[in-house]
């Protein structure tokens, strides 16, 4: 089960598979905080950034890659 909101500038994502993002927009640059099994990130990514709809809503992926980058 995935529980997850485009409301707001404000996103979050709540995934079955031991994880919490949340995702701050603006017009200049996009926040990512994750809490998941593997670690902690946070990431100021480009405006727009996609990269948690891309990888499938899953927790661990985006956590590896935001670390690849």
């Amino acid at each position: 089960m995935k529980i997850y909101s485009e409301r707001l500038p404000l996103k979050y994502l709540i995934s079955d598979r031991g994880g919490i993002c949340l995702g701050f927009d603006t017009k200049r640059f996009s926040l990512l905080f994750l809490v998941c099994k593997q670690g902690v990130a946070f990431r100021v990514r480009p405006p727009g950034d996609r990269v948690v709809e891309e990888l499938g809503y899953d927790a661990p992926s985006i956590y590896r890659f935001l670390l690849s980058k």
